[in-house]
């Protein structure tokens, strides 16, 4: 039962970074990727450069890191327009082998929120092949993985991360990729990989291409040589929520609340392959409408019967149905129902069905 009650607690209020925002000051990139280094190499620096895209001089205010273990140094002096400064982050490599992946938070005068730039990599105790730490094949490129994650995305925004990719062939390769989902970006920097030469991979989630909500999981075909081979294939997968930026505190005032009678219903010990059927009860505490966009479960199998739009002051059932052939295997087992909503206090409702199924 231990195990359930984790479980529930990662389900519940388990969080992702949302995208940074564009704005009037840009960066040549915001995540640095250190790679796989050993223990004993030393610390890893890298600059990162922004340019000063306003009408006036900007100055770099501070910098916070994250890790005492990253000890970020800055441009000073005032940063003209059209110029460009430096930041520079050392990551101390003191920590023992594990991956790291630091934040640094850039306060920059003019501008209302800080700036998050990414150190990341991988430290190990003793040196490991390429096959090892990139596993993933497709033809002579290798890769971390193949399934990428960018996890919370504001509704109207894009959010945009990196992996890297290596040439372990003999002859150079120039890479393209094609997807059939408009909300899915993804490049190669560079475009072009020499013999035994790194790049990356740069993926991006842009919901102003095309309203989607919810679990989002995109596909892309990466294409070596102009060459296109069904198994050279990336997912992207993302969580869309609503976008708050903008609204006021009287829009806040007057947007809806959801409640549930109950977050969680354990289950009676059941046999396996037998259906399993839970109820809820759904409320709209708040002035307006509640909207449920997108009903995501983590088995396909799942069904849920409720309203897709509860009027303020109302309630409505919500009944589950789990059918046999989602619970073949035994032993502990938990499902999750997510409701992405339009309620500014809870854009994801999680509803959780756990129990035991017998041998």
């Amino acid at each position: 039962m231990k195990l359930i009650i984790f479980l529930l607690a990662s389900c519940l209020f388990q969080a992702f970074p949302l995208a940074q925002e564009e704005g009037t000051v840009t960066f040549d990139k915001t995540v640095h990727d250190f790679g796989d280094f050993g223990i004993n190499d030393g610390p890893k620096t890298h600059t990162f450069i922004l340019t000063n895209n306003m009408a006036k001089a900007i100055v770099i205010q501070t910098v916070i890191s994250s890790c005492g273990c990253t000890v970020p140094q800055w441009t000073k002096e005032p940063i003209q327009p059209g110029s460009k400064g430096t930041i520079t982050v050392t990551y101390s490599n003191d920590q023992g082998p594990y991956p790291f992946d630091k934040m640094m938070s850039v306060y920059i005068s003019g501008v209302p929120e800080p700036y998050l730039l990414r150190i990341r990599g991988v430290v190990h105790q003793k040196k490991f092949t390429l096959e090892d730490t990139h596993p993933v094949l497709m033809g002579p490129l290798r890769l971390r993985k193949r399934e990428l994650e960018l996890g919370q995305i504001r509704q109207g925004a894009i959010r945009t991360d990196s992996v890297q990719v290596i040439n372990s062939g003999k002859l150079p390769v120039f890479l393209k990729f094609e997807s059939p989902d408009k909300n899915l970006l993804v490049s190669a920097r560079p475009s072009r990989l020499n013999p035994g030469e790194s790049g990356v991979i740069v993926y991006s989630i842009d919901t102003r291409k095309k309203e989607d909500w919810g679990n989002v999981l995109y596909t892309c075909q990466v294409v070596l040589n102009d060459r296109r081979d069904p198994s050279h294939v990336l997912t992207v997968k993302g969580s869309v929520k609503m976008n708050t930026t903008g609204m006021t505190r009287a829009d806040k005032e007057m947007a809806p609340i959801p409640q549930m009678d109950r977050s969680a219903v354990e289950f009676p010990l059941t046999e396996a392959g037998s259906d399993i059927e839970a109820g809820f009860v759904l409320s709209n505490k708040g002035k307006t409408p509640l909207i449920i966009y997108k009903i995501d479960t983590s088995h396909p199998g799942i069904q849920v019967k409720m309203e897709t739009q509860i009027a303020a002051g109302a309630s409505v059932p919500v009944q589950i149905m789990i059918p046999g052939k989602e619970t073949g295997a035994s032993g502990e087992i938990i499902y999750t129902i997510s409701l992405t909503t339009n309620a500014p206090s809870r854009p994801t409702v999680n509803l959780l069905v756990y129990g035991k199924i017998k041998p």
